[in-house]
């Protein structure tokens, strides 16, 4: 019974935190508003800042060529792939000697153990890239 409301517990814990962004992002922001036409006239005004400064201290500033964002996107999108393809190897290795574990105790307890530190591993790099990605885009972008 008490392992029953565990993985009740769990379901429900993983649900809320499935549909929490959803629920958060709920408001509806009209396009045709004149806050939307300001905030973009704003951020372009800071970007043509920035960019003159850049021009001013002798920087390229021409977007079609490698940029400081375009060369640390492709690096976090690297590590994140290599991330990915880390916890699937890593899953089906513990998968496969928990298969064949045929009754040992030992080699379930570390196929458990791998499985475990796998799942907590990709939570923490996900979550530390949402984090990143939400102050970025809320506090950076946006003043």
């Amino acid at each position: 019974m008490k392992n029953h409301i565990k993985s009740i517990l769990c379901a429900f814990f993983l649900g809320c935190w499935l549909l929490l962004p959803g629920l958060v992002l709920a408001q509806n922001i009209p396009t045709n508003s004149t806050n939307s036409t300001q905030n973009n006239a704003s951020q372009s005004g800071l970007l043509n800042r920035l960019q003159n400064v850049a021009k001013e201290g002798g920087f390229q500033t021409n977007t079609d060529i490698a940029s400081t964002p375009k060369i640390v996107g492709t690096v976090v999108g690297a590590f994140l792939g290599f991330l990915g393809l880390t916890f699937l190897v890593l899953m089906i290795i513990a998968g496969y000697g928990w298969m064949t574990a045929q009754g040992n105790e030992e080699q379930v307890s570390k196929s458990k153990k791998t499985i475990s530190q796998a799942v907590i591993g990709v939570v923490v790099a996900a979550s530390a890239w949402t984090i990143w990605n939400f102050v970025f885009q809320r506090f950076i972008l946006l003043n």
